[in-house]
């Protein structure tokens, strides 16, 4: 549950910095990197639970990137006044993915990455 909470801090300041500062990422409201951010945060959290463990940490974090810049570039889209560009939406998941490598590392050699099977 930590790692959500983190999550759902670090996302959103990382696009919004990204907004901040690269040309090709724009956002007009505050709302706007805030809705993305909570977003990544989500699906990054749904794709550690389902995907995270020490044999799949390259896959996990290349899923992390390539789910990071699809969901960036689309959901600007549904922002009239946003404007990221693909490369800006590239960029800004690899500073993301930057982050979720570390945050990766912690949670494997923490033990948090592990499923453990449940019966009923």
């Amino acid at each position: 549950m930590f790692n959500f909470i983190m999550k759902l801090i670090i996302c959103p300041i990382i696009i919004a910095l990204s907004g901040s500062l690269l040309t090709n990422v724009n956002f007009s409201g505050a709302y706007q990197p805030i809705v993305i951010g909570v977003t990544l945060a989500v699906a990054g959290h749904l794709l550690e639970w389902a995907l995270l463990s020490e044999s799949t940490f390259w896959l996990s974090t290349i899923m992390d990137f390539v789910g990071s810049t699809i969901i960036i570039y689309i959901l600007s889209y549904f922002f009239f006044t946003a404007q990221v560009t693909f490369v800006g939406a590239v960029v800004t998941a690899l500073f993301l993915t930057l982050v979720e490598f570390f945050v990766h590392i912690w949670l494997i050699r923490s033990g948090r990455a592990r499923k453990e099977m449940t019966l009923g």
